[in-house]
């Protein structure tokens, strides 16, 4: 074997055993494939046959063998948090607009053949907006469900990094194991790796970020999984990631019917003694995650009071402090002082 030939298998090697020190199954895979072929273009048929054989087909997801969830090769935490089971989506609200863009995704997915047949792919990247809390995780969830996929969830905590090149490693393994399993992979508050390059504060590492991502979304070709980015700050995002979106969904704040028709699903059966129009009419400008919390804590409050209807008072008493909560976040974002 010449020098040549040894330093190319040594280098595989090294790329081989820093795919599964990184837990990186899909690198891990194309790698071992490629030394493969290597050994069938060298006629080395019977060793191709054994390597092969010791691959396998399944990825290895248990004890100490390599994992489905890429980690940060410095700090050992993983990138994305795995649900196997999407969450229930029983109480789901949206408004018309949004469930109507939302079934279509779903019609299109399920009639994959006939658009197809006319040259047409069904949509495989959204960009999920509104405020926090108006149901766009909640949709992923209710996505993932109707075609049986895992959620995935990027910990954007995990995959920026302050070492040169991590972030755009980080997010290339990301869409690596979409590609590789199935699933919805979200990423929440997209804006915080896709911000606008023309950001004067920008020191240079922004962009290179962006452009990564850029070109990740480009590569993203996976037949089964979904790509959802959500963000309530859409003014912020990069022009060029707007158009890598097949569809862009918004979650407007729940409407005055949506907010009874949330009310009465979170009482589940507890009987409301006050008005249900004056109720809805004090929810106005909240958001379902605000609504869901005033009446968790008022339920709460009923039981612990010993009592079995729910009471006006206890719904009004929670009502004040989640205000009084939202306007003392706003003084700190602010930095005003009373």
């Amino acid at each position: 074997m010449s020098r040549n030939n040894q330093m190319t298998e040594v280098h595989s090697l090294l790329r081989l055993f820093r795919a599964y020190r990184d837990q990186n199954d899909p690198a891990f895979r194309k790698i071992a494939q490629a030394i493969i072929d290597e050994q069938l273009a060298g006629n080395h048929h019977s060793i191709a046959k054994e390597l092969k054989s010791a691959l396998g087909t399944g990825s290895r997801r248990s004890g100490n063998s390599l994992s489905a969830v890429p980690r940060d090769r410095r700090r050992g935490e993983e990138l994305l948090t795995i649900f196997h089971e999407p969450a229930s989506t029983q109480h789901l609200v949206l408004d018309d607009a949004t469930r109507e863009r939302v079934d279509r995704v779903i019609d299109e997915r399920r009639n994959e053949k006939k658009l197809a047949s006319y040259g047409y792919s069904p949509k495989s990247k959204l960009l999920f907006w509104g405020a926090p809390g108006c149901g766009k995780t909640l949709t992923a969830h209710y996505l993932a469900n109707q075609f049986n996929l895992k959620v995935g969830v990027v910990r954007l905590n995990a995959l920026i990094s302050s070492y040169m090149g991590d972030t755009a490693s980080h997010l290339q393994r990301v869409f690596d194991i979409a590609q590789e399993t199935p699933m919805v992979l979200v990423f929440d508050e997209i804006d915080s790796i896709a911000k606008n390059r023309d950001d004067a504060n920008d020191v240079g590492e922004l962009k290179r970020i962006v452009n990564s991502l850029l070109q990740a979304m480009d590569s993203f070709a996976a037949k089964e999984s979904i790509l959802i980015g959500a963000s309530n700050l859409q003014y912020l995002l990069d022009p060029a990631i707007w158009r890598r979106f097949d569809d862009v969904i918004v979650f407007p704040k729940p409407t005055a019917s949506l907010r009874e028709a949330f009310i009465q699903h979170q009482l589940n059966g507890v009987t409301y003694t006050g008005g249900m129009k004056a109720l809805v009419k004090k929810t106005s400008g909240m958001t379902f995650a605000q609504i869901e919390h005033v009446l968790v804590e008022a339920i709460k409050s009923m039981i612990l009071e010993d009592q079995k209807q729910l009471t006006a008072e206890q719904v009004t008493r929670q009502l004040k402090y989640l205000q009084k909560m939202v306007s003392a976040m706003k003084q700190g974002q602010t930095g005003t002082d009373e």
